[in-house]
Protein backbone atom coordinates (compact mmCIF):
# COMPACT_ATOMS: atom_id res chain seq x y z
CA UNK A 1 0.00 0.00 0.00
CA UNK A 2 1.59 3.35 -0.51
CA UNK A 3 0.88 6.86 -1.63
CA UNK A 4 2.09 9.45 -4.48
CA UNK A 5 1.48 13.54 -4.91
CA UNK A 6 2.45 16.11 -7.21
CA UNK A 7 2.56 19.26 -6.45
CA UNK A 8 2.93 21.70 -9.66
CA UNK A 9 5.35 24.85 -9.81
CA UNK A 10 2.15 26.81 -9.04
CA UNK A 11 1.41 25.08 -5.79
CA UNK A 12 5.56 25.01 -4.38
CA UNK A 13 7.65 27.70 -2.87
CA UNK A 14 10.06 28.36 -5.50
CA UNK A 15 7.90 27.18 -8.49
CA UNK A 16 9.49 23.69 -9.15
CA UNK A 17 7.30 20.67 -9.56
CA UNK A 18 7.94 18.32 -6.90
CA UNK A 19 6.81 14.45 -7.45
CA UNK A 20 7.06 12.12 -3.96
CA UNK A 21 5.92 9.07 -3.02
CA UNK A 22 6.43 6.22 0.19
CA UNK A 23 6.58 2.84 -1.15
CA UNK A 24 4.78 0.37 1.64
CA UNK A 25 5.04 -3.32 1.17
CA UNK A 26 6.04 -6.29 2.81
CA UNK A 27 8.57 -5.14 6.07
CA UNK A 28 10.86 -8.24 4.95
CA UNK A 29 11.15 -7.33 0.84
CA UNK A 30 14.00 -4.57 0.39
CA UNK A 31 13.63 -2.37 -1.90
CA UNK A 32 16.86 0.08 -2.81
CA UNK A 33 17.22 2.88 -5.38
CA UNK A 34 19.48 1.60 -8.65
CA UNK A 35 20.15 3.60 -12.12
CA UNK A 36 20.20 2.33 -15.64
CA UNK A 37 22.12 4.34 -17.90
CA UNK A 38 20.02 5.28 -21.36
CA UNK A 39 21.13 2.09 -23.93
CA UNK A 40 20.84 1.48 -27.89
CA UNK A 41 19.16 -1.78 -27.70
CA UNK A 42 20.08 -4.86 -29.93
CA UNK A 43 17.84 -7.17 -28.60
CA UNK A 44 14.32 -7.15 -30.23
CA UNK A 45 12.16 -8.52 -27.04
CA UNK A 46 12.53 -7.04 -23.21
CA UNK A 47 12.62 -10.24 -20.31
CA UNK A 48 10.29 -7.84 -17.32
CA UNK A 49 10.14 -9.72 -14.06
CA UNK A 50 7.62 -12.51 -15.63
CA UNK A 51 6.21 -11.15 -18.95
CA UNK A 52 8.21 -10.89 -22.43
CA UNK A 53 7.40 -8.30 -24.49
CA UNK A 54 8.72 -6.19 -27.71
CA UNK A 55 11.79 -4.00 -26.83
CA UNK A 56 12.50 -0.39 -28.03
CA UNK A 57 15.61 0.61 -30.41
CA UNK A 58 16.55 3.27 -27.65
CA UNK A 59 15.59 3.45 -23.66
CA UNK A 60 16.48 6.53 -21.57
CA UNK A 61 18.42 7.06 -18.64
CA UNK A 62 16.02 5.62 -15.63
CA UNK A 63 16.58 6.07 -11.78
CA UNK A 64 14.21 4.02 -9.78
CA UNK A 65 13.76 2.45 -6.47
CA UNK A 66 13.02 -1.18 -6.94
CA UNK A 67 11.89 -3.81 -4.86
CA UNK A 68 15.19 -6.33 -4.65
CA UNK A 69 13.30 -9.45 -6.75
CA UNK A 70 11.42 -7.57 -9.34
CA UNK A 71 12.65 -5.93 -12.77
CA UNK A 72 10.29 -2.40 -12.21
CA UNK A 73 10.48 -0.08 -9.99
CA UNK A 74 7.48 1.54 -7.42
CA UNK A 75 8.70 5.03 -7.95
CA UNK A 76 11.02 6.98 -10.46
CA UNK A 77 12.36 9.26 -12.71
CA UNK A 78 14.19 9.54 -16.26
CA UNK A 79 16.37 12.06 -17.57
CA UNK A 80 13.99 13.46 -19.46
CA UNK A 81 12.22 14.74 -16.38
CA UNK A 82 9.40 12.38 -16.42
CA UNK A 83 8.08 11.02 -12.73
CA UNK A 84 6.02 8.33 -12.18
CA UNK A 85 4.77 6.56 -9.05
CA UNK A 86 2.03 3.64 -8.91
CA UNK A 87 -0.68 2.37 -6.62
CA UNK A 88 -2.27 -0.58 -5.83
CA UNK A 89 -5.98 -0.53 -6.81
CA UNK A 90 -9.00 -2.97 -5.81
CA UNK A 91 -11.50 -2.63 -9.20
CA UNK A 92 -14.42 -4.75 -10.31
CA UNK A 93 -12.69 -5.69 -13.35
CA UNK A 94 -10.92 -9.56 -12.79
CA UNK A 95 -7.08 -9.24 -12.49
CA UNK A 96 -5.46 -10.90 -15.02
CA UNK A 97 -2.65 -14.05 -13.13
CA UNK A 98 -0.90 -13.37 -16.37
CA UNK A 99 0.46 -10.02 -17.64
CA UNK A 100 2.91 -6.91 -16.77
CA UNK A 101 3.20 -6.28 -13.17
CA UNK A 102 2.45 -2.41 -12.21
CA UNK A 103 5.97 -1.61 -11.45
CA UNK A 104 7.43 -2.97 -14.95
CA UNK A 105 5.20 -0.68 -16.57
CA UNK A 106 6.28 1.45 -14.67
CA UNK A 107 9.60 1.52 -15.46
CA UNK A 108 9.08 0.60 -19.41
CA UNK A 109 7.26 4.05 -19.23
CA UNK A 110 10.18 6.05 -17.80
CA UNK A 111 12.56 4.29 -20.50
CA UNK A 112 10.45 5.09 -23.51
CA UNK A 113 9.04 8.82 -22.36
CA UNK A 114 9.68 12.06 -22.84
CA UNK A 115 6.82 14.20 -21.46
CA UNK A 116 4.08 13.38 -19.15
CA UNK A 117 1.26 12.73 -21.71
CA UNK A 118 3.67 10.30 -23.60
CA UNK A 119 4.15 8.10 -20.56
CA UNK A 120 0.31 8.03 -20.68
CA UNK A 121 0.17 6.97 -24.13
CA UNK A 122 2.83 4.61 -23.14
CA UNK A 123 1.20 2.93 -19.95
CA UNK A 124 -2.24 2.15 -21.52
CA UNK A 125 -0.91 0.86 -25.04
CA UNK A 126 1.08 -1.24 -22.72
CA UNK A 127 -2.01 -2.64 -21.04
CA UNK A 128 -4.47 -2.91 -23.93
CA UNK A 129 -1.38 -4.64 -25.49
CA UNK A 130 0.08 -6.75 -22.98
CA UNK A 131 -2.83 -6.55 -20.10
CA UNK A 132 -1.68 -6.23 -16.56
CA UNK A 133 -1.44 -8.92 -13.79
CA UNK A 134 0.06 -11.27 -11.98
CA UNK A 135 1.31 -11.34 -8.17
CA UNK A 136 2.54 -8.38 -7.28
CA UNK A 137 3.77 -9.74 -3.72
CA UNK A 138 6.69 -10.71 -2.10
CA UNK A 139 6.17 -13.71 0.02
CA UNK A 140 2.55 -13.31 -0.03
CA UNK A 141 0.04 -13.45 -3.54
CA UNK A 142 -1.19 -10.14 -4.45
CA UNK A 143 -3.29 -9.27 -7.37
CA UNK A 144 -3.97 -5.97 -8.16
CA UNK A 145 -4.98 -3.17 -11.33
CA UNK A 146 -3.01 -0.12 -11.14
CA UNK A 147 -3.49 3.97 -10.88
CA UNK A 148 -0.41 6.31 -11.84
CA UNK A 149 0.79 9.98 -11.00
CA UNK A 150 2.91 10.97 -14.25
CA UNK A 151 4.36 14.56 -14.13
CA UNK A 152 7.19 16.49 -15.61
CA UNK A 153 8.68 19.87 -15.51
CA UNK A 154 5.07 21.38 -16.69
CA UNK A 155 2.49 18.87 -16.43
CA UNK A 156 1.18 16.21 -14.57
CA UNK A 157 -1.72 13.40 -14.74
CA UNK A 158 -3.55 10.93 -13.28
CA UNK A 159 -3.90 7.78 -14.77
CA UNK A 160 -6.57 4.96 -13.18
CA UNK A 161 -7.19 1.60 -14.74
CA UNK A 162 -9.20 -1.42 -14.44
CA UNK A 163 -7.81 -4.28 -16.63
CA UNK A 164 -7.90 -2.84 -20.11
CA UNK A 165 -10.00 0.09 -19.67
CA UNK A 166 -8.78 3.48 -17.75
CA UNK A 167 -9.26 7.01 -17.74
CA UNK A 168 -7.17 10.30 -17.09
CA UNK A 169 -7.45 13.61 -15.67
CA UNK A 170 -4.97 16.44 -16.07
CA UNK A 171 -3.67 17.80 -12.69
CA UNK A 172 -4.29 21.86 -12.43
CA UNK A 173 -2.38 22.24 -9.80
CA UNK A 174 -1.71 19.36 -6.76
CA UNK A 175 -3.20 15.80 -6.47
CA UNK A 176 -2.47 12.74 -4.75
CA UNK A 177 -3.38 8.86 -5.10
CA UNK A 178 -3.58 6.06 -2.88
CA UNK A 179 -5.04 2.75 -2.70
CA UNK A 180 -8.11 3.72 -3.80
CA UNK A 181 -9.44 5.59 -7.24
CA UNK A 182 -10.05 9.14 -7.29
CA UNK A 183 -11.77 10.29 -10.92
CA UNK A 184 -15.43 10.82 -9.99
CA UNK A 185 -16.27 11.56 -13.82
CA UNK A 186 -14.95 10.36 -16.98
CA UNK A 187 -11.70 12.20 -16.83
CA UNK A 188 -9.90 14.34 -19.70
CA UNK A 189 -9.01 11.20 -21.56
CA UNK A 190 -10.62 7.71 -21.55
CA UNK A 191 -10.56 4.15 -23.41
CA UNK A 192 -13.17 4.45 -25.85
CA UNK A 193 -14.91 1.64 -24.15
CA UNK A 194 -14.54 2.42 -20.33
CA UNK A 195 -18.14 3.64 -20.05
CA UNK A 196 -19.66 1.27 -22.68
CA UNK A 197 -18.36 -1.79 -20.41
CA UNK A 198 -19.90 -0.41 -17.38
CA UNK A 199 -23.49 -0.13 -19.01
CA UNK A 200 -23.18 -3.60 -20.43
CA UNK A 201 -22.15 -4.76 -16.93
CA UNK A 202 -24.78 -3.21 -15.13
CA UNK A 203 -22.71 -0.84 -13.08
CA UNK A 204 -24.55 2.18 -13.69
CA UNK A 205 -27.81 2.71 -15.51
CA UNK A 206 -27.08 5.50 -17.93
CA UNK A 207 -24.22 7.20 -19.59
CA UNK A 208 -24.62 10.42 -18.25
CA UNK A 209 -24.84 8.71 -14.33
CA UNK A 210 -20.81 7.37 -15.40
CA UNK A 211 -18.06 7.88 -12.98
CA UNK A 212 -14.92 5.99 -12.83
CA UNK A 213 -14.81 5.49 -9.07
CA UNK A 214 -18.46 5.17 -8.55
CA UNK A 215 -18.57 2.43 -11.14
CA UNK A 216 -15.53 0.69 -11.02
CA UNK A 217 -14.37 0.66 -7.71
CA UNK A 218 -14.30 -2.16 -4.98
CA UNK A 219 -14.99 -0.52 -2.56
CA UNK A 220 -14.50 -2.65 0.42
CA UNK A 221 -11.39 -4.13 -0.31
CA UNK A 222 -10.17 0.16 -0.40
CA UNK A 223 -11.65 1.33 2.40
CA UNK A 224 -9.61 -2.22 3.73
CA UNK A 225 -6.79 -0.73 2.90
CA UNK A 226 -6.84 2.57 4.46
CA UNK A 227 -6.49 4.61 0.57
CA UNK A 228 -9.46 6.62 1.14
CA UNK A 229 -8.28 7.89 4.68
CA UNK A 230 -4.51 8.16 3.82
CA UNK A 231 -5.48 9.97 0.55
CA UNK A 232 -7.72 13.01 2.56
CA UNK A 233 -4.66 13.27 4.76
CA UNK A 234 -2.34 13.83 1.96
CA UNK A 235 -4.66 16.60 -0.09
CA UNK A 236 -5.10 18.37 3.89
CA UNK A 237 -1.33 18.60 4.25
CA UNK A 238 -0.37 19.31 0.19
CA UNK A 239 -2.86 21.63 -0.51
CA UNK A 240 -1.41 24.05 2.27
CA UNK A 241 0.21 25.21 -0.82
CA UNK A 242 3.54 26.47 -0.74
CA UNK A 243 5.37 23.03 -1.22
CA UNK A 244 9.01 23.19 -0.43
CA UNK A 245 11.73 19.60 0.68
CA UNK A 246 11.20 20.43 3.71
CA UNK A 247 7.58 20.51 4.39
CA UNK A 248 7.48 17.31 1.33
CA UNK A 249 9.83 15.48 3.63
CA UNK A 250 7.40 15.92 6.87
CA UNK A 251 4.80 15.38 4.74
CA UNK A 252 5.97 11.73 4.13
CA UNK A 253 6.89 10.65 7.73
CA UNK A 254 3.20 12.02 8.86
CA UNK A 255 1.47 9.56 10.99
CA UNK A 256 -1.29 11.83 11.93
CA UNK A 257 -4.05 9.43 10.87
CA UNK A 258 -3.84 6.40 13.46
CA UNK A 259 -2.06 4.99 15.48
CA UNK A 260 2.01 3.70 15.17
CA UNK A 261 1.95 0.21 14.39
CA UNK A 262 -0.59 -2.14 12.49
CA UNK A 263 -2.24 1.04 10.84
CA UNK A 264 -3.07 1.69 7.19
CA UNK A 265 -3.84 5.01 7.60
CA UNK A 266 -0.62 6.93 7.92
CA UNK A 267 1.17 8.33 4.93
CA UNK A 268 4.62 6.77 7.04
CA UNK A 269 3.63 3.05 7.77
CA UNK A 270 4.53 1.08 10.52
CA UNK A 271 3.82 -2.81 10.30
CA UNK A 272 2.54 -4.38 13.24
CA UNK A 273 -0.44 -6.63 14.50
CA UNK A 274 -3.87 -6.25 12.54
CA UNK A 275 -5.77 -7.12 10.30
CA UNK A 276 -3.81 -5.91 7.45
CA UNK A 277 -0.58 -4.59 7.29
CA UNK A 278 2.46 -3.01 5.17
CA UNK A 279 5.16 -0.98 5.96
CA UNK A 280 6.87 1.94 4.17
CA UNK A 281 10.11 0.01 2.53
CA UNK A 282 11.28 3.47 0.28
CA UNK A 283 10.73 6.56 -0.04
CA UNK A 284 11.63 9.33 -3.05
CA UNK A 285 10.99 13.19 -3.77
CA UNK A 286 11.48 14.42 -7.17
CA UNK A 287 12.35 18.01 -7.89
CA UNK A 288 11.76 18.60 -10.99
CA UNK A 289 13.65 22.49 -11.86
CA UNK A 290 16.26 22.81 -14.69
CA UNK A 291 18.35 20.03 -13.19
CA UNK A 292 16.68 16.63 -12.04
CA UNK A 293 16.72 16.58 -8.32
CA UNK A 294 16.20 13.25 -6.37
CA UNK A 295 16.09 12.51 -2.41
CA UNK A 296 15.43 8.83 -1.45
CA UNK A 297 16.02 7.18 1.81
CA UNK A 298 17.08 3.85 0.62
CA UNK A 299 15.58 2.80 3.79
CA UNK A 300 12.57 1.81 5.34
CA UNK A 301 10.46 4.89 7.71
CA UNK A 302 11.50 7.94 6.55
CA UNK A 303 10.50 9.18 10.28
CA UNK A 304 13.76 7.18 11.50
CA UNK A 305 15.98 7.84 8.49
CA UNK A 306 17.48 11.16 6.12
CA UNK A 307 17.01 12.11 2.85
CA UNK A 308 19.76 11.57 0.36
CA UNK A 309 20.42 13.85 -2.83
CA UNK A 310 21.49 11.84 -5.72
CA UNK A 311 21.82 13.61 -9.75
CA UNK A 312 22.15 11.95 -12.82
CA UNK A 313 22.13 12.32 -16.35
CA UNK A 314 21.83 9.76 -19.50
CA UNK A 315 25.36 8.15 -18.92
CA UNK A 316 25.76 7.81 -15.09
CA UNK A 317 24.77 8.94 -11.49
CA UNK A 318 25.95 10.09 -8.61
CA UNK A 319 25.48 6.89 -6.25
CA UNK A 320 28.36 5.32 -4.74
CA UNK A 321 27.40 1.75 -5.95
CA UNK A 322 27.15 0.23 -9.47
CA UNK A 323 25.89 -2.90 -8.40
CA UNK A 324 22.61 -3.58 -7.42
CA UNK A 325 24.17 -6.05 -4.53
CA UNK A 326 26.13 -2.90 -2.76
CA UNK A 327 22.58 -1.13 -2.86
CA UNK A 328 21.14 -4.29 -1.25
CA UNK A 329 23.61 -4.33 1.12
CA UNK A 330 23.09 -0.07 2.12
CA UNK A 331 19.76 -1.09 3.13
CA UNK A 332 20.60 -4.04 5.10
CA UNK A 333 23.19 -1.85 6.79
CA UNK A 334 20.60 0.81 7.62
CA UNK A 335 17.79 -2.18 8.83
CA UNK A 336 19.75 -3.68 11.27
CA UNK A 337 18.96 -0.07 13.24
CA UNK A 338 15.06 -0.07 12.09
CA UNK A 339 14.57 -3.62 13.44
CA UNK A 340 16.00 -2.62 16.99
CA UNK A 341 14.24 0.97 16.09
CA UNK A 342 10.69 -0.60 15.70
CA UNK A 343 10.88 -1.69 19.27
CA UNK A 344 11.76 0.90 21.16
CA UNK A 345 10.66 3.73 19.25
CA UNK A 346 10.25 6.40 21.33
CA UNK A 347 14.23 6.32 22.00
CA UNK A 348 15.27 5.53 18.69
CA UNK A 349 12.85 8.88 17.46
CA UNK A 350 15.24 10.76 20.26
CA UNK A 351 18.65 9.62 17.96
CA UNK A 352 17.25 10.05 15.11
CA UNK A 353 16.30 13.70 15.92
CA UNK A 354 19.68 13.81 17.57
CA UNK A 355 21.99 12.44 14.64
CA UNK A 356 19.83 12.30 11.40
CA UNK A 357 17.37 15.45 11.05
CA UNK A 358 20.40 17.67 11.62
CA UNK A 359 22.39 16.09 9.26
CA UNK A 360 19.57 16.30 6.37
CA UNK A 361 19.17 20.01 6.95
CA UNK A 362 22.95 20.50 6.33
CA UNK A 363 22.44 18.53 3.21
CA UNK A 364 19.64 20.65 2.20
CA UNK A 365 21.53 23.67 2.86
CA UNK A 366 24.91 22.70 1.34
CA UNK A 367 23.37 20.90 -1.82
CA UNK A 368 24.12 23.71 -4.52
CA UNK A 369 28.22 24.48 -3.01
CA UNK A 370 29.50 21.29 -3.39
CA UNK A 371 30.48 18.97 -5.97
CA UNK A 372 27.11 16.89 -6.52
CA UNK A 373 28.85 13.70 -6.41
CA UNK A 374 30.43 14.37 -3.29
CA UNK A 375 27.99 15.33 -1.22
CA UNK A 376 26.16 12.43 -2.47
CA UNK A 377 29.12 10.05 -1.23
CA UNK A 378 28.71 11.95 2.03
CA UNK A 379 25.33 11.20 2.66
CA UNK A 380 25.57 7.30 2.20
CA UNK A 381 29.06 7.03 4.02
CA UNK A 382 27.57 9.67 6.86
CA UNK A 383 23.93 7.21 6.79
CA UNK A 384 26.12 3.75 7.18
CA UNK A 385 27.73 5.11 9.90
CA UNK A 386 25.17 6.69 11.62
CA UNK A 387 23.42 3.78 11.43
CA UNK A 388 25.70 1.93 12.80
CA UNK A 389 25.91 4.41 15.63
CA UNK A 390 22.37 4.55 16.28
CA UNK A 391 22.08 0.43 16.74
CA UNK A 392 24.63 0.79 18.80
CA UNK A 393 23.16 3.36 21.23
CA UNK A 394 20.10 1.22 20.82
CA UNK A 395 21.13 -1.84 22.22
CA UNK A 396 20.59 -2.98 25.80
CA UNK A 397 17.74 -0.37 25.40
CA UNK A 398 14.27 -1.36 27.39
CA UNK A 399 11.66 -2.97 24.88
CA UNK A 400 9.18 -0.14 24.62
CA UNK A 401 6.64 -2.12 22.23
CA UNK A 402 3.57 -4.13 23.65
CA UNK A 403 3.60 -7.26 23.98
CA UNK A 404 1.58 -8.48 20.34
CA UNK A 405 4.03 -6.14 18.38
CA UNK A 406 6.84 -7.72 19.61
CA UNK A 407 6.14 -10.86 18.81
CA UNK A 408 5.46 -9.68 15.48
CA UNK A 409 8.84 -8.35 15.36
CA UNK A 410 10.27 -11.20 16.68
CA UNK A 411 8.70 -13.55 14.06
CA UNK A 412 9.69 -10.79 11.50
CA UNK A 413 13.23 -10.78 11.99
CA UNK A 414 13.33 -15.01 12.09
CA UNK A 415 11.72 -14.80 8.67
CA UNK A 416 14.02 -12.08 7.68
CA UNK A 417 17.37 -14.25 8.52
CA UNK A 418 15.48 -16.64 5.89
CA UNK A 419 15.20 -15.06 3.30
CA UNK A 420 18.72 -13.42 3.78
CA UNK A 421 20.23 -17.12 3.49
CA UNK A 422 18.55 -17.52 0.22
CA UNK A 423 19.63 -14.12 -1.20
CA UNK A 424 16.04 -12.74 -0.75
CA UNK A 425 15.20 -14.27 -3.71
CA UNK A 426 11.21 -14.35 -4.24
CA UNK A 427 9.89 -17.24 -2.36
CA UNK A 428 8.28 -20.14 -4.70
CA UNK A 429 10.60 -18.39 -7.64
CA UNK A 430 14.53 -19.03 -6.22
Amino acid sequence: MCDTFVALGNSTLDGRTIFAKNSDREPNEPQYVFFYPRMECDSKELYTTSQKIKQVEKTYAVLISKPSWMWGGEMGVNENGVAIGNEAIFTREMVSRQGLLGMDILRIALERSESAEQAVTVITDLIQRYGQGESAGYTKAIFYHNSYIVADRENAWVLETSDRYWTAERVKDCASISNCLTIAGTGELQHPETVGNALEKGWCKRAEDFGFKKCYEKKFFSWLSGGEARRRRTMNLVGEKDLDLKKTFEILRDHGGSRLFGSMKNICMHAGTGLVSSQTTGSMVVVLGEKIEVWLTNTSAPCLSFYKPVWFDSDSSTLPFEKEADALNHWGNWEVFHRMAVTRYEKARQLWEQYCLPFEEELILHKDSLEHRDITAQAFDTGWKIAKKMASLLQGSPIEAGFFNKRYWEKKNRELQELKAKNFKRPGFV
